[in-house]
């Protein structure tokens, strides 16, 4: 795993200093060596963190003529098989990098065919000298963080938004950018929260010309994909095909030069992984969880007996709220832009508790994304059956609920009953739509920031929800959360918290094989009356102790609320000042004042929006007016 930059001039040099000071602000992303290329207008950078090819496979990597190079951050897991295919071609490598397979299978194949054959998370950027055109590509699913700028005279790309600080003419905050933030409590490619800083799409490249002409363009398409492929029928055959394409996926990323763990929470995803890990390996695997000493945030025991069953030389960690609250600040600014999922603080630490004894890490994500994990996919479920209410029972409901204060043991029922109130009138995607909202609705939004600072954030997510083309309402809901939640917030916050460790992180659930295979399945597979991730519990059963069949979905979350009342009480109030508030010209400060009222005094729970505003303002203040 490593950090990629580089520069592209119109007309001028490259400058050699600007391009190392942009790599120099990724070294966690790759502490164990840094290399450039220049050529005229063309700086290519790399930072790189040894994970395959220990000796010989510092970059820029180049073809023997020397007329093509590349820097390239992620892993090819198919890239032996692609080595000896174009060894028979008659191919001489002189590495045994997964780099030199996409210099030589560019030369081969192309740049479009060479996507097409390629099974990995990356990103890379190769030049092509003798058709002076420069490729700059992401992965088909947005594992692996690209961001870039253009201008009338340059373009300037990174692996992470903190190489631009020195080199972007003007800071200013996009208006789309904030609003996707305070709703979703992240931003979805291709925006950031620069104006004319953007993420490349998932599954696209920029090509950039001699004459400068830049055009951006998708080469994979999973809707295309899956309407060439048949549908799933047969629940038992389908099981037999998701269990080998799981191992196989596993296997794969196992591959590796440095020592090799994988993440454990105990929860079904992250099992399954680690159970097919111990059946593959011939020594036990490492296992890494962490737990807290706060009883109602631990879920350490679940990671526990799954290392138990599967024999793994297993590491936990156990935090208290001082451990953690100590690093907050930290951590926020890590992310470069407004970031309010704080599962991301305990992912930091697991990261931190592995990276001592391994370089690379295997993990669970991306299974509810494609099997219907989230508590959400029930949500039309309990609203079919609240809708059927008699009236007065209804009334009674929602007076009885408004007269409960939001305490420890209340907060998680109270909001999902009142999600359920307030959304049971609406259409699927505007249910689904104010599901994934998790800080402000489109009317607290609108209600906290100034007239000038809103827009309307639902037309996009609608137009990719309305894209998957099906009569069942909650896959087209998963399909908006694989090409949003997934690239703009799960990978994101995984690829962050585990490169400022300088660990490498693999996901099995996110092979293209495994993802086009859910999308075949009938959703009765995935989703069985309330019984969500259905096909993986019977598919990994013999797998799993009985237990962990039947836990409830936890999350790996923090102590947000307790903090925002105790340690950090005082810098809140501090960020959401009047005076500050009403200089900044963000926010509507009585607004702002309200939530923070309502939440304090218990009588309603504004946790997800307070923690979102605290991480905006400690980003503006750090990024906007450098304080």
């Amino acid at each position: 795993m490593c950090g990629i930059a580089g520069i592209i001039e119109r007309t001028n040099s490259v400058n050699a200093e600007e391009l190392k000071r942009m790599c120099d602000r990724l070294s966690l992303r790759g502490p164990d060596a840094e290399g450039f290329y220049i050529k005229k207008n063309v700086g290519l950078g790399h930072r790189r963190l040894s994970v395959i090819d220990l000796e010989t496979g510092d970059q820029p990597m180049f073809n023997r003529e020397k007329t093509i190079s590349i820097v390239f951050n992620g892993e090819i897991y198919n890239f032996q098989s692609l080595r000896d295919e174009l060894k028979e071609k008659g191919y001489v490598f002189s590495t045994n990098s997964d780099t030199e397979v996409i210099i030589n299978g560019y030369i081969e194949y192309g740049i479009d065919l060479l996507l097409e054959k390629i099974e990995g998370m990356f990103a890379f950027a190769l030049y092509d000298q003798m058709n002076e055109k420069t490729y700059i590509v992401r992965d088909k699913f947005g594992e692996k963080p690209l961001y870039y700028s253009l201008s009338d005279d340059r373009l300037i790309f990174a692996s992470e938004l903190k190489a631009f600080d020195d080199i972007l003419p003007k800071k200013e905050i996009s208006k789309e950018g904030l609003n996707y933030f305070l709703s979703l409590s992240y931003i979805p490619a291709p925006l950031t929260i620069y104006t004319g800083v953007f993420k490349l799409a998932a599954g696209s490249f920029i090509t950039i010309d001699k004459q400068f002409e830049v055009q951006t363009r998708h080469y994979y398409n999973l809707l295309d994909r899956i309407a060439l492929q048949t549908k799933y029928v047969n629940f038992e055959y389908c099981k037999k095909e998701l269990k080998e394409l799981l191992f196989d996926s596993v296997k794969k990323r196992m591959i590796s030069d440095v020592p090799l763990g994988v993440f454990l929470s105990g929860g079904i995803d992250s099992s399954i992984v680690a159970s097919i890990m111990s059946k593959i390996s011939d020594e036990p695997i490492n296992t890494f969880s962490i737990g807290f000493k706060e009883k109602e945030y631990d879920e350490s025991n679940r990671a526990q007996l799954v290392a138990k069953h599967i024999n793994s030389n297993h590491t936990i960690h156990y935090l208290n709220y001082n451990d953690i609250v100590d690093v907050v600040n930290d951590l926020i600014l890590h992310f470069d832009e407004p970031f309010g999922d704080s599962s991301a603080i305990p992912s930091y630490f697991v990261a931190k508790l592995a990276r001592e004894k391994v370089t690379v890490v295997l993990t669970g994500d991306c299974a509810d994304e494609l099997f219907m994990g989230y508590e959400k996919y029930l949500g039309p479920l309990y609203i079919s059956k609240y809708r059927v209410l008699p009236k007065a029972l209804k009334w009674l409901i929602e007076k009885g609920i408004s007269l409960i204060p939001h305490v420890g043991f209340t907060n998680i029922t109270l909001r999902k009953i009142k999600k359920v109130i307030s959304n049971s009138s609406l259409s699927d995607f505007d249910l689904h739509y104010n599901l994934m909202c998790m800080g402000f609705s489109d009317k607290e939004r609108s209600d906290v920031l100034t007239k000038d600072n809103f827009t309307d954030v639902q037309k996009n997510l609608r137009t990719i929800y309305d894209s998957y083309k099906t009569d069942a309402s909650p896959e087209k809901g998963l399909f908006l959360d694989l090409k949003t939640v997934l690239e703009g917030d799960m990978l994101v916050k995984v690829d962050r918290m585990c490169m400022k460790n300088s660990l490498e992180a693999r996901v099995p659930f996110l092979d293209s094989k495994i993802v086009e295979a859910a999308y075949r399945m009938p959703l009765n597979f995935k989703l069985n009356g309330n019984n969500k991730k259905y096909i993986l519990k019977e598919t990994f059963k013999d797998l799993l102790p009985t237990a962990t069949l039947k836990f409830g979905k936890k999350g790996f979350s923090a102590p947000i609320d307790y903090w925002l009342k105790n340690e950090l009480n005082a810098e809140l109030k501090n960020l959401l000042d009047e005076k500050f508030i009403e200089e900044q010209g963000v926010f509507n400060f009585t607004e702002v004042n309200r939530l923070y009222v309502e939440h304090m005094s218990l009588k309603e729970n504004h946790m997800a929006k307070l923690w979102n505003l605290y991480v905006f303002q400690k980003w503006y203040k750090r990024k906007i007016l450098s304080l």
